[in-house]
């Protein structure tokens, strides 16, 4: 392997038949994605197709409204952990996973 080789065979997240819900409106069907350590991933869609309720996701941004819940799985590797599971503390899940917003809000 030379250095400039990517591996692509190992996962370091992935999202399994995510479904997301805003109260009784479905945004996400069974959105199933690897996410490969050492790779760019790039959401590209049309304006509301999900991307940013997807990524949202990843980081249990939408528990902080109530109504909205998750089906499916999203793990994070080598852990195995279910970051959307409602045993697991979205509080953990933020301190593992990152976002950085579109439009910066500094502090005043």
């Amino acid at each position: 392997m030379t250095a400039l080789s990517i591996s692509h065979d190992i996962v370091k997240a992935e999202a399994r038949g995510l479904n997301f819900y805003y109260g009784p409106v479905q945004a996400l069907h069974g959105i199933s994605l690897p996410i490969y350590d050492r790779c760019v991933t790039a959401l590209i869609g049309p304006s509301g197709c999900g991307k940013t309720t997807y990524l949202r996701c990843l980081n249990r941004m939408h528990d902080l409204y109530p109504g909205n819940r998750y089906e499916g799985d999203v793990l994070l590797y080598p852990d195995r952990i279910n970051i959307v599971g409602a045993e697991v503390d979205p509080i953990e899940v933020r301190m593992r996973i990152g976002m950085v917003f579109q439009k910066p809000n500094p502090f005043p």
